[in-house]
């Protein structure tokens, strides 16, 4: 229910974000442009941000814990149509210069597609690194592994394996990795 009310408030604070910045963006019938009047002071005088492009701000975050960035300048007037090409996307914020728009992608980043690798850090956590785990070049931590039972549960092969760093390329092996040390998981007691 609380996921629920959640998408709902999510998608009214769109909506609602859409309809100011329309207002806004069109003026609504009078002859000073919407935006300008925003940025108008109490002085009489104009700020100098309304010719600049509005500034859309893309973050990708993934399920192996990459967050990507992407910045889009987009002209005041073709907001709305450039907002349209991003069903989906979450609302983080809003200003009269900038949006941010979150998309959570249900699967693990190209970075981590291209050069991905499970390995146990020096404190024994299952941890997933960019390069191998030699080089310490860590994108996430998942759980401290019980090596003692993992040494008498698997093969040899298997332990050294994750030591030397298991290279991971798609969703489907992430999850398996996650999935056969997951039983080696030490319980914070």
């Amino acid at each position: 229910m609380r996921k629920k009310w959640m998408v709902y408030a999510s998608w009214s604070a769109a909506l609602l974000t859409g309809i100011v910045l329309g207002i806004l963006l069109t003026g609504s019938g009078s002859k000073e442009n919407g935006l300008l009047r925003l940025l108008h002071t109490d002085f009489g005088k104009t700020a100098v941000v309304a010719g600049k492009p509005y500034e859309l701000v893309l973050t990708r975050s993934y399920l192996c814990g990459v967050r990507d960035e992407e910045r889009q300048p987009i002209a005041a007037g073709h907001l709305p149509e450039a907002m349209g090409e991003y069903k989906g996307w979450e609302i983080v914020s809003a200003d009269p210069s900038k949006m941010i728009l979150l998309k959570r992608e249900q699967d693990i980043s190209p970075a981590c597609k291209e050069n991905g690798h499970f390995g146990l850090s020096a404190d024994g956590m299952l941890t997933l690194f960019h390069g191998l785990p030699a080089e310490q070049d860590v994108i996430q931590t998942f759980y401290r592994i019980n090596t003692a039972k993992m040494e008498a549960s698997l093969p040899k092969e298997q332990l050294e394996s994750l030591k030397r760093g298991i290279r991971i390329r798609n969703l489907a092996e992430y999850n398996s990795v996650l999935s056969t040390y997951g039983e080696f998981q030490l319980d914070d007691e």
